[in-house]
């Protein structure tokens, strides 16, 4: 099983997502359209984006801040049909980020990934694992699917040019 930072654990553990919960699995496991949605190392705000054929759009769901941690659970949308597109709970790492970045990320108005791109903050993703999940209550509401539905995502870390872990991740998709 793969360990899920602390602070994610809790903010998950908040909407009774526990880590018991995934179903751990292969990339090549993770089946179509979900694999080139997932098993990547690209940003998943572009891919997602591409995808859907529409810039995205960030709601702020539930923020925690902790000694120089910055968490948040978020829904990103296409804006073009406001259709939810992924769950996130996000680790943000803010002292790793420059000043005009972490003001950009707790106005909590755009996606990470759109902010990165904008702001030209080179970074690369490594996606630590990929799952399975039977929908949990927020991405039931969220997402309008049943609880018995199975959603796939992937726990990512981005990481600066220095190597430095920038945001640790929980991606979960819909219904596509």
């Amino acid at each position: 099983m793969y360990r899920i930072s602390e602070f994610l654990e809790r903010i998950l553990g908040e909407r009774g997502i526990t880590p018991n919960a995934f179903r751990w699995i292969k990339g090549d496991e993770v089946p179509l359209p979900y694999r080139g949605l997932l098993v990547h190392d690209r940003d998943m705000t572009s891919t997602l984006a591409n995808f859907h054929g529409s810039e995205l759009g960030l709601t702020v769901l539930n923020v925690s801040h902790d000694q120089g941690e910055y968490a948040r659970e978020v829904i990103l949308y296409a804006k073009d049909t406001r259709v939810p597109v992924e769950y996130g709970a996000i680790d943000l790492i803010l002292d790793h980020f420059k000043p005009e970045e972490r003001e950009a990320i707790i106005q909590g108005i755009e996606p990470l990934g759109s902010i990165l791109s904008r702001l030209e903050h080179p970074y690369r993703s490594h996606p630590n694992g990929f799952f399975a999940i039977k929908a949990p209550e927020i991405c039931q509401g969220q997402f309008g699917c049943s609880e018995d539905a199975e959603l796939y995502g992937r726990y990512n870390k981005l990481f600066n040019a220095e190597d430095k872990v920038l945001a640790l991740i929980i991606e979960i998709l819909p219904k596509v």
